[in-house]
């Protein structure tokens, strides 16, 4: 049995910045052996954290392109020539995946679409992680997450009614975007399995958003009805919500059943006095009287620290969790224990901890085996693994196919 899900799985990745490297940075971690393709003057994520305003910790450390191309050989290639094209479709010719994050006509001018490699090699899969997918009036057009984000209607779910659209921390999109299209692939290798034909797989920016907004999109189309923004002041279920304590933290409780645990939380925070109170003893009422509700529970919660409510909500087996701020969740045990966060030994920075993996396998775990590559640190390599000579190597560093 093999020690990882992917393993003998070859990808050739063409991809820049982040949704297209997560993706490959993902079929990685599952034991693929992921081929980076990059131009001389590299992945312009390799520059990408003076213009995020991100240049912090370790001088000269790119954790952003470190995070997204970890468990990845790296190659230059300039396919602009002839040799250059050469190699890659050799590289192509022994894969089992090309994965790319173009525009999705961008492939088809160089020659390298889903048609021309698929005919090449019948049983590759050519995953294309794109921004707005293979169909319709945006399908060539450009996008970042940015875009994705706004146009799938994430900023206008987030945030409260009648404020602007909500500014959502950069890479939300790419990253699940990223994990999207891993997850297309590796379906896609499971159907190769038995049908012995390879595929197109687009998974896009926008699409993947969309997805994870499902049950409000859902809903939308299906009754023709906006679902609202919510107020945290005038929240429907004040046993729902989140609330301010005494030490400037936020606590969220959480109970979908609310007339179930209507008395539960009154005894938690010392109401019991609103538990048979007409204004509040059945959901109905709580609900025409949520703004006097959610007002008292202010109130309450004001007066001690988050831990006192910690304590206090589980000694009465209520349903709670600190709001965390990404500090907090960066230094959570739940994520070290799950393996959703790892510490490593990173051959130039020493112990780091990074993120980790959203599944958990008993007998084939994912890992992390080695940092993201320098510039074109394993083209030698890679080139003799596919049958180049010395020599052959030597001829195209001299005619800059490769360097």
């Amino acid at each position: 049995m093999s020690k990882v899900p992917l393993s003998g799985i070859k990808v050739i990745e063409i991809s820049t910045f982040q949704q297209g490297p997560v993706a490959g940075m993902r079929l990685g971690d599952l034991g693929a052996d992921v081929i980076k393709i990059e131009p001389k003057e590299g992945d312009p994520a390799r520059r990408h954290i003076k213009t995020i305003e991100a240049e912090f910790g370790v001088k000269g450390f790119n954790y952003y392109f470190e995070h997204a191309n970890r468990n990845k050989r790296g190659i230059i290639l300039d396919m602009k020539k002839q040799e250059g094209m050469d190699v890659f479709l050799r590289l192509i010719d022994s894969a089992d995946v090309f994965l790319n994050n173009m525009s999705i006509g961008a492939p088809i001018r160089l020659g390298i679409g889903p048609e021309a490699l698929l005919a090449r090699n019948p049983r590759l899969i050519f995953a294309q992680s794109s921004g707005w997918g293979r169909k319709g009036p945006l399908s060539n057009s450009l996008s970042f997450d940015y875009t994705g984000i706004a146009r799938s209607g994430l900023m206008m779910a987030a945030g409260e009614d009648k404020t602007p659209p909500c500014m959502i921390l950069p890479g939300l999109g790419d990253e699940l975007g990223g994990l999207l299209c891993a997850w297309g692939v590796s379906l896609a290798l499971f159907a190769r399995e038995r049908t012995g034909k390879g595929q197109v797989v687009d998974t896009s920016l926008m699409g993947s958003v969309v997805a994870m907004l499902g049950h409000l999109i859902s809903g939308t189309a299906m009754l023709q009805q906006e679902f609202p923004r919510f107020i945290r002041s005038n929240a429907g279920n004040a046993l729902y919500n989140h609330y301010r304590c005494k030490d400037d933290k936020w606590i969220a409780i959480a109970h979908l059943d609310p007339d179930r645990w209507w008395a539960k939380v009154c005894g938690a925070l010392g109401i019991e006095n609103l538990i048979n109170d007409p204004k509040f003893s059945t959901f109905s009422a709580r609900s025409a009287n949520r703004r006097d509700l959610v007002a008292i529970f202010d109130n309450i919660f004001a007066g001690k620290t988050r831990q006192e409510w910690m304590n206090i909500l589980e000694e009465h087996g209520c349903i709670f969790t600190p709001v965390h701020s990404i500090s907090e969740v960066a230094e959570d045990p739940q994520l070290t224990a799950n393996n959703y966060l790892i510490n490593i030994e990173h051959p130039l920075y020493g112990p780091l901890k990074t993120m980790g993996f959203p599944w958990d396998f008993s007998e084939t775990p994912a890992s992390w085996r080695r940092k993201a590559p320098g510039l074109g640190e394993h083209t030698e390599e890679v080139l003799i693994e596919i049958g180049y000579s010395r020599e052959e190597i030597t001829k195209l560093k001299e005619n800059r196919a490769i360097s």
